[in-house]
């Protein structure tokens, strides 16, 4: 899977941001990194332009951070 390097990008900024006391953030990128590995998964590595199905999972993750 090509793009299996954002999971890593993401598991290292979320170790920053618990390092250095920032929770919002934190658990804002602990979100991301879930979206992140949902659309690496569901793409097989694929470029984001070849697909859409991205779109929608990051769509219901963010409304149900922002109602819950």
């Amino acid at each position: 899977m090509a793009n299996e390097w954002i999971l890593e990008v993401f598991a290292d900024l979320t170790t920053f941001a618990e390092q250095n006391d920032l929770p919002a953030l934190e658990r804002q990128l602990v979100l991301a990194k879930q979206v992140a590995e949902i659309d690496v998964s569901a793409n097989h590595g694929m470029s984001p332009h070849s697909t859409r199905q991205g779109i929608g999972h990051v769509g219901i993750l963010h409304r149900a951070t922002a109602e819950g």
